[in-house]
C-alpha cells in the first residue's frame, strides 16, 4: 500500500493494520507512517520546500511509543516552517545546538573551568603576555583555589556565579587575614577575567563577575618584626626542647636567612662540600642561591635520608608541623623571659639577619646577596660579580654570632655547636678557599 485514498481514515486502528509500505495522514500534509523491513513502524515527514525546490525528509519516532496525536502536532509545527519558507532542518540543527550549549553550561562548573584555567596557566596561555608562571606562583594559585574558592563554588556552574558571592568570599577572608583576602581578590579577578576573555574562549563567560573586586583591597601593614639579641637568646633556650628535626630546621631559619619552604623542603643532593645550593626552581625569584654552611650549619643539615627533613609517614619532605613547633617555642620563650613576646614568623628570621648586617659592618650589596635579592636596572645587566667570597665570610660570621649568644645562654652544647668561637678565622679562610676552588671547577 503506497498511499491511502482520500476516504481512508488515518487512525490508530488503521496504523495497527498496516503491514507494509506507507500510510499518509490526510489531515496533516507531509506526515506519514512507514513499515520498515524489520516490521517496526516509524513516523516520517516528506514535503517539498517551495523556496528552494528541494524536498524535506525527516524521521520523528516510532509508533506506538509516539502516538498519532503527538505525530500530528510535530507535523503541524514542521508545516508552519515549510509554509513560511523556512527549512525545518536548519531550525532543528539550531535547536539541537542550543540544547547542547545548555548542557555544556550546566556541566561547566567552577571546578571544571578552573582545571582548564590551570592547564592554560601551565602552558602560558592564561596571561596577556603569554608567559608561563613560575612553579611557586602555580602552587600559590592552587592553594588559594583549594583553600578559599573550591569549598564554596566548586560544584556551581561558572555562568551562575554572581558578583555578590565573590564579594562575600573576599570580605569573609578579610575579617581574619587581610593580606590573604587581597590575594584572593586578585586571583578571582585573574581567573574569572580569563574565563570572560578571548583567551578563555573555551569557557565563554559573557559577564565577568569579578571586574570590580579591586575596589575591596584591604590595607596591609608591612611586617617589621625582627628578633633582638636578647630574644635570640631566649629563642635558643626555648628551641633546645623541640624535637630534633624541628630544632634543626628552626635553627637553620636563623643561620641561613632562607625561606621556610627552602629550608624544610631541602634535598640532600643540594648540599655539596659544605655548600647548600637552593636550585632555581625552588627559589622565589627563580635564581639559584648558594649558601656556604659553617660547621654548625653543616651538622644541622646532615641527614641519612633523601630529604634533609624527611616526612614521617610518607615519602617526601616534612611539610607540616612547623608553625605549631614555632608556637611551642614562643610559649617557652615567654616563660624564660617572664613576659609576653610579640609573635614572630619564619620570615622574620630573614629580617633579623638582614637587620644585623650593618652592625656587623657588612656592605649593602653583600647583605642583599645573602638574601638572594637580585640586582636591578643597569647594575643587573653590567655587574656580573656574584660576591661569593663576601657571602661566605658573612654567613660564617653570622653563625659565629649566634653561636656566641648560645654560649652566653648556656645552651651551646645542647644545641650541638661543634666549633669554638676562637677558630673562626681559620674556618673562614678554609671555607673561602673551598668556595673559590669549587666555582673554579664549575667555570671550567
Amino acid at each position: 500500500m503506497a498511499r491511502n485514498s482520500g476516504a481512508f481514515t488515518f487512525s490508530p486502528a488503521a496504523i495497527d493494520a498496516l503491514t507494509k509500505g506507507k500510510l499518509h495522514d490526510n489531515r496533516t500534509p507531509g506526515l506519514m507512517i512507514e513499515v520498515l523491513g524489520s516490521g517496526k513502524k516509524v513516523w516520517k515527514y516528506e514535503r517539498r520546500l517551495v523556496a528552494i525546490g528541494a524536498p524535506v525528509r525527516l524521521t520523528f519516532g516510532r509508533f506506538p511509543a509516539l502516538t498519532l496525536a503527538a505525530a500530528r502536532e510535530w507535523g503541524a509545527a514542521i508545516n508552519e516552517q515549510v509554509e513560511a519558507g523556512i527549512d525545518p532542518r536548519v531550525a532543528m540543527r539550531a535547536e539541537a545546538e542550543r540544547k547542547r550549549a545548555e548542557e555544556a553550561r550546566d556541566t561547566m562548573t567552577v571546578a571544571r573551568a578552573h582545571k582548564l584555567y590551570m592547564e592554560a596557566v601551565g602552558e602560558g596561555r592564561a596571561s596577556r603576555a603569554k608567559r608561563k608562571n613560575k612553579p611557586r606562583t602555580i602552587k600559590e594559585k592552587l592553594e588559594i583555589y583549594q583553600r578559599d574558592i573550591a569549598p564554596r563554588l566548586a560544584t556551581k556552574s561558572i555562568y551562575l556565579v554572581t558578583e555578590r558571592e565573590l564579594i562575600d568570599l573576599v570580605i569573609k577572608k578579610g575579617k581574619t587575614a587581610k593580606a590573604r583576602a587581597n590575594r584572593l581578590a586578585a586571583e578571582l579577578k585573574v581567573f574569572f577575567g580569563w574565563a570572560a576573555s578571548l583567551r578563555g574562549l573555551e569557557i565563554g563567560l559573557e559577564v565577568d563577575p569579578s571586574r570590580r573586586l579591586g575596589d575591596l583591597r584591604f590595607p596591609e601593614t608591612p611586617r617589621e618584626r625582627k628578633l633582638s639579641r636578647e630574644e635570640i637568646g631566649w629563642f635558643l633556650k626555648a628551641v633546645v626542647l623541640e624535637e630534633q628535626d624541628f630544632r634543626r630546621g628552626m635553627l637553620l631559619w636563623l643561620l641561613t636567612a632562607a625561606r621556610i619552604s627552602e629550608v624544610t623542603r631541602a634535598h640532600s643532593d643540594e648540599i655539596v662540600d659544605g655548600v647548600w645550593t637552593i636550585p632555581a626552581d625552588r627559589a622565589k625569584n627563580s635564581v639559584a642561591h648558594a649558601i656556604a654552611l659553617g660547621p654548625w650549619g653543616q651538622s644541622l643539615m646532615a641527614t641519612n635520608s633523601e630529604w634533609v627533613f624527611p616526612a614521617i609517614k610518607v615519602d617526601g619532605p616534612r611539610k607540616t608541623g612547623w608553625y605549631k613547633a614555632r608556637d611551642r617555642v614562643l610559649a617557652r620563650m615567654e616563660e624564660v623571659a617572664g613576659r609576653p613576646i610579640e609573635r614572630f614568623t619564619p620570615h622574620d628570621f630573614r629580617r633579623t639577619a638582614r637587620s644585623n648586617t650593618k652592625r656587623m659592618r657588612v656592605d649593602f650589596e653583600t647583605a642583599e646577596a645573602m638574601l638572594n635579592h637580585v640586582k636591578t636596572g643597569l647594575e643587573r645587566i653590567y655587574d656580573g660579580y656574584e660576591l661569593e667570597d663576601e657571602k661566605v665570610a658573612w654567613f660564617l660570621a653570622w653563625e659565629n654570632e649566634i653561636a656566641g649568644i648560645a654560649r652566653r645562654a648556656g645552651v651551646a652544647e645542647a644545641l650541638g655547636i661543634p666549633v669554638p668561637t676562637a677558630k673562626i678565622d681559620s674556618l673562614k679562610q678554609s671555607i673561602v678557599t673551598l668556595w673559590r676552588n669549587r666555582h673554579r671547577v664549575m667555570a671550567v
